[in-house]
């Protein structure tokens, strides 16, 4: 098998991948806002996955550039050490938001005198045995609600040297692992436990690391051939012919028929928590439309420029900051009906104040290339994220951007840059 990278763009990084983690991340933070107005206009109103799948799908894909290249050029230590210090930033920042969620409806229910707020999202729990609570929140066990995707995507990147191993035999050994898997743990209910509440988690990561290693065999298949899936027109058909059928099942209330259908609920239902097929091909078929647009398109043509690109760039502050807001944003919700001026404050006040925190990481990342230089700005700056092109082959001298360059692999052979 070989890989070979494609011609860089000058800033070495893909664009299109940032733009679309943008359009992720404002989704996210509309949803994350219930009973808002602008909430019937996001993803999840026209189909059957959401802005999560798109999520963690962008983040398989990016792993094939940030961790995969220096796997398979041998550095299989380094890249599982890059992968687990990123999960542990992600830890991190979990602890940190649901130490401000606790804040955040703390004081809704002291300033609104609406103790109630201390009901919602799982911190009942944490009112009735706090002890226990705690050792979950430490343990990530316990997950509030709306602040429960970061403990699933630290697992998945705990997990990502596995995946790669398997990658560096092959890509569909890796796939159909991955599939395996995802079946057992909807046939056997395999689960990270939920202390202290029975079940397990919303987010079940055994599920959906099949929707990491999509990402993960697409990144893998564009380095080596330029496009991660081939196009063809019957599949373009197929993939719009699917988007309608979903669209019409929500648009017309028709999960009756789906229900009647003789098949599991992994076939034919729709659980977030086990990844169920429709939504699987629903996010599939969406990527897959977008991945094929016109050349001339916006969605083809994205520069670095483009405002849903630089929240891209900085995906985990602005996802973290997103967060907060939305539960202040829950607060003040609380108890009220769409309302046409107050959710549109909410919501464009809340990703004004998110493109500013991007536009300020752009501006502080520029300013320490001017000051340090282009190699100590690198050593320094935190927001540098699992984003296609900022890892490069080792071996060699780096390769200067534009370059082409061939990475050969066999069974007995490591991955290493040629010229």
């Amino acid at each position: 098998m070989t890989i070979a990278a494609l011609p860089r763009p000058q800033s070495g990084r893909d664009h299109r991948v940032d733009f679309w983690r943008g359009v992720a991340l404002v989704m996210i933070f509309v949803n994350h806002i219930p009973g808002n107005l602008y909430e019937n206009y996001t993803s999840r109103n026209f189909g059957f996955s959401d802005a999560a799948e798109l999520f963690v799908f962008l983040a398989g894909f990016a792993s094939a550039y940030a961790y995969g290249r220096v796997f398979f050029a041998g550095h299989r230590l380094v890249a599982t050490l890059k992968a687990w210090r990123r999960a542990g930033v992600l830890v991190l920042v979990q602890y940190m938001m649901s130490i401000l969620a606790l804040g955040v409806f703390s004081w809704g229910a002291l300033a609104l005198g609406r103790g109630e707020l201390l009901s919602r999202n799982g911190l009942s729990q944490f009112i009735a045995a706090p002890v226990e609570t705690m050792i979950g929140f430490a343990a990530m066990t316990h997950q509030l609600g709306y602040v429960n995707i970061l403990p699933m995507y630290a697992v998945l990147l705990f997990l990502l040297p596995a995946l790669l191993a398997l990658a560096r035999i092959s890509l569909n050994l890796m796939l159909g692992v991955s599939v395996t898997i995802w079946l057992l743990a909807y046939v056997f209910a395999i689960d990270l436990p939920n202390y202290p509440l029975p079940g397990g988690w919303f987010f079940n990561p055994v599920s959906w690391q099949l929707i990491l290693a999509l990402g993960l065999y697409c990144g893998f298949q564009r380095i080596e051939r330029g496009y991660a899936v081939a196009f063809h027109p019957w599949v373009m058909a197929l993939a719009g012919a699917y988007c309608m059928v979903a669209f019409l099942t929500i648009r017309f209330d028709l999960w009756s028929w789906w229900e009647s259908l003789p098949f599991p609920m992994l076939v034919s239902g729709f659980d977030k928590t086990y990844v169920s097929l429709p939504r699987l091909l629903h996010m599939a078929a969406l990527i897959y439309l977008f991945a094929n647009a016109a050349q001339t398109s916006p969605f083809s043509t994205v520069t670095r420029d483009n405002p849903l690109a630089m929240l891209g760039r900085h995906s985990l502050p602005v996802f973290a900051l997103g967060t907060v807001l939305s539960l202040f944003g829950q607060v003040i919700k609380y108890d009220h009906q769409p309302h046409f001026l107050i959710d549109t404050l909410l919501i464009a006040g809340g990703i004004a104040i998110q493109f500013a925190l991007a536009r300020f990481l752009d501006w502080w990342a520029t300013a320490q290339k001017v000051t340090l230089g282009p190699k100590g700005a690198r050593a320094v700056d935190p927001t540098r994220a699992d984003i296609p092109g900022l890892a490069r082959p080792a071996g060699k001298a780096a390769v200067a951007d534009g370059e082409l360059v061939a990475i050969r692999k066999s069974a007995n052979e490591r991955l290493t840059p040629v010229a």
